[in-house]
């Protein structure tokens, strides 16, 4: 009776190493570079499974989270400008007159963000792609000119459209 108990335990354990071991980088419980805990969470989940689909190394894996972690770090600029932008929208309205020069300027600060993610897109793009080999390369713009990134293609909880439809 006592080996059964102490089998299943065993095989419970075994289970969860498998299950979670690598998604959250052999250190189960503890965060890991995307700051979620839930294996199953959203951006988690996506990379899990394109790591699976792709083959990668644990090396490529870090590689690639760090390209993702980079490019993410742009966030805080989007927020910030999307702030200075109802600021600015909400003193046009206020005023009862559009003032077309304030506007221009926030559509200048607009096109500086964007070129500023742009090139932040093709540094993470760059890094994330030296990471892979020539087959994972080409599985990857596979994925992602058929838009299979998600959804029911991968058997993902996103029925019909994907993560990046």
């Amino acid at each position: 009776m006592l080996g059964f108990l102490f089998g299943t335990v065993c095989l419970i354990g075994l289970v969860k190493v498998l299950r979670y071991g690598r998604a959250c980088g052999g250190d189960y419980g503890h965060r890991s570079w995307s700051g979620y805990r839930a294996p199953w969470s959203g951006r988690r989940w996506f990379l899990r499974r394109l790591f699976e689909r792709l083959e990668t190394t644990p090396g490529q894996e870090k590689a690639i989270a760090q390209a993702l972690e980079q490019f993410q770090g742009n966030r805080g600029l989007i927020r910030e400008e999307l702030r200075a932008t109802r600021e600015d929208l909400a003193r046009a309205v206020a005023s009862g007159m559009v003032d077309e020069r304030a506007l221009e300027e926030t559509f200048a600060r607009h096109d500086r963000l964007l070129a500023q993610l742009r090139v932040g897109l093709v540094e993470s793009l760059k890094t994330a792609t030296e990471a892979l080999d020539d087959r994972q390369r080409k599985l990857a713009a596979d994925l992602i000119e058929g838009g299979r990134m998600g959804g029911t293609h991968w058997g993902g909880p996103y029925r019909g459209g994907g993560v990046w439809a």
